[in-house]
């Protein structure tokens, strides 16, 4: 069974959240001091996490980067903030989607079920033990880390999916429109900055790890992954 962590502090939406997925076979936890978001967390080892942004003592950003140090779980976030800022700011610190108030539950239930399946189900076990390389950069799908043999980088959820395409397309251009359409189940509720955003975080990780790949902008198409050492 799927643990479900729902870091809320609206009671009525809380229990409306765990009640439904309840139904749907989830095991949902919920949090009842807030300062302790993260020992929560670490006790039930949750395979995803819905994440409010305004909370008593310190917000969801905060816990989402917390968080993001010590697992790459799915994080949704599901607040009433609405502006593109903050979901920007919400992806920028480890978050994989950004879900607005009111919410359609069966839209959060669909997005819950895709996260679950791409990270846990049919299809990560169809990229099993495979690792990647090209130029002096390795992709462990098993270990979700990028790495050269100098240093490595954890991947969150969505920076594991697109590089993946990009390694699998090497050394073709992958259109904005394949990248949505592969990664985000409704394009609909993606704004364009979100994949921006996740492109600009796997190239500060291409950089951390001094690796020879470069994700280039190809003005009006989409990305393409060239080797510069080639």
């Amino acid at each position: 069974m799927y643990r479900i962590l729902i870091v809320e502090d609206e009671i009525s939406i809380t229990n409306t959240l765990k009640n439904r997925l309840k139904k749907y076979g989830y095991e949902c936890h919920t949090i009842e001091d807030f300062k302790s978001v993260l020992d929560v967390f670490e006790e039930t080892e949750p395979h995803l996490v819905i994440m409010d942004i305004n909370l008593p003592y310190f917000d969801g950003y905060y816990w989402s980067r917390k968080i993001r140090k010590i697992s790459t779980c799915p994080i949704m976030i599901l607040s009433a903030r609405m502006s593109e800022l903050d979901q920007v700011y919400g992806i920028e610190n480890g978050a994989d989607d950004f879900i607005t108030k009111p919410f359609v539950m069966d839209v959060v239930l669909a997005k819950i079920n895709g996260q679950i399946r791409r990270t846990y189900g049919e299809y990560a076990k169809n990229a099993e033990r495979r690792l990647l390389q090209k130029g002096n950069t390795i992709l462990n799908l098993d270990t979700v880390r990028l790495s050269t043999p100098r240093q490595e980088e954890v991947l969150t959820v969505k920076e594991l999916q697109l590089c993946h395409m990009f390694f699998e397309a090497f050394p073709n251009v992958v259109t904005r429109q394949q990248l949505l359409s592969a990664i985000w189940d409704e394009e609909g509720f993606v704004e364009e900055n979100t994949l921006t955003v996740n492109i600009k975080r796997l190239r500060k990780k291409l950089e951390n790890i001094q690796s020879s790949l470069e994700l280039k902008t190809i003005r009006g198409i989409g990305y393409q992954l060239t080797d510069r050492d080639k």
